[in-house]
């Protein structure tokens, strides 16, 4: 575990060495309602799903947006379709994992689903996993098929902090299933739980050369998160907020006793951290080796600078801080461009005219 001048020693790196830098920044696609996730999909159009139920296909060379699909969800505060993923054998196998909410506003739950996408349209979903914790808040729901070819999908704590630490829920977890569904061979529990003590986990993406899992998770007013996710690790929500640094009550006995995850990075107070991406391209090779984390209440998207090995953040860089809202997620392109999705039309931000939007950002 990190000491307490560790942490210092972050916190310092994390705000020294920013470097300015001309950033072109141009609309793709205008007038969306709370895009929440964005994925490039295997016929190379940009996928995004939008919160209130609709899965779309933007081209990326026009912007000329096509709808695909329709959720019938329950969108109450931050509920509703959320995250989605490409099955990796595409190709043969045309799937679209999403996890949705249902039920009504005294009793949210969410469900993955995948559909069958025939070329022009997505078939009826099929329910692989229901039942999962949710709430009007606090939903997690960020999905990525790892390089084993099995399916990680984060899960909020669904606002109750008894949840991520009882293995016997699927709250406050990432969990580790079959393109079925159903729990994946080799899990540490013998059940779907491949890590717990996590509280809402609203980035995910796994490294493309080393294949190292991240994830970037909302604290409550202190310590949002991005960690690094190990096999059966504990995480410590609610008992631990950040690192083991002793400014929780039973944090340092809990993180002794238990053999708690530390984050490798972190942000008190909090700036609402959700997409992630891994940026290995060269078109801005002074971006290469970092995270891209996007910002809600921080409206900023930080560039998270990975060690040589990316077992740890040596600097962290603000970006388009405070000019275009609320942003939601974030997506690398083959090209090495990157494109954003706001967040201003969520219930929680200030809509300009035309948004949401896509933005896509190039040198």
């Amino acid at each position: 575990m990190k000491s307490a001048l560790m942490a210092f020693i972050l916190f310092v790196a994390a705000f020294s060495g920013a470097a300015d830098r001309s950033l072109r920044v141009e609309t793709l696609v205008a007038d969306l309602d709370t895009p929440w996730d964005l994925a490039w999909g295997p016929d190379d159009y940009i996928w995004v799903t939008e919160r209130g139920g609709a899965i779309s296909r933007v081209d990326p060379s026009s912007g000329e947006i096509t709808r695909v699909g329709e959720l019938d969800v329950t969108e109450i505060s931050e509920s509703g379709l959320l995250g989605m993923a490409f099955h990796p054998d595409f190709e043969n196998q045309p799937w679209i994992y999403a996890v949705h909410s249902y039920g009504n506003r005294l009793r949210i739950r969410n469900r993955l689903v995948r559909m069958r996408f025939d070329g022009i349209s997505l078939a009826e979903p099929e329910v692989l996993l229901n039942g999962i914790p949710g709430g009007r808040n606090h939903n997690g729901s960020r999905l990525a098929f790892g390089p084993d070819g099995f399916l990680y999908v984060t899960t909020g704590d669904a606002g109750d902090r008894s949840l991520p630490l009882d293995m016997g829920s699927l709250a406050g977890k990432v969990l580790r299933l079959t393109p079925e569904g159903t729990p994946a061979p080799g899990n540490p529990f013998g059940s779907a739980v491949y890590s717990y003590g996590h509280r809402n986990a609203q980035g995910l993406a796994f490294h493309p050369i080393t294949g190292t899992l991240y994830i970037a998770e909302h604290g409550p007013s202190d310590n949002d998160e991005v960690n690094l996710i190990l096999s059966g690790g504990n995480y410590g929500w609610p008992v631990v907020h950040g690192f083991c640094d002793g400014d929780q009550s039973r944090e340092d006995e809990y993180c002794r006793d238990h053999d708690v995850e530390e984050p490798l990075s972190a942000w008190t107070p909090t700036v609402g951290v959700s997409g992630l991406a891994i940026y290995e391209a060269d078109l801005m090779p002074e971006w290469t080796g970092s995270l891209l984390v996007t910002s809600l209440t921080g409206r900023t998207l930080f560039r998270l600078q990975l060690s040589a090995d990316g077992n740890a953040v040596v600097g962290r860089e603000a970006l388009l801080e405070r000019e275009y809202g609320r942003l939601r997620d974030v997506l690398v392109g083959p090209g090495g461009e990157v494109y954003i999705a706001t967040s201003n039309r969520d219930g929680r931000g200030r809509p300009a005219s035309n948004d949401d939007r896509i933005l896509r950002i190039t040198p």
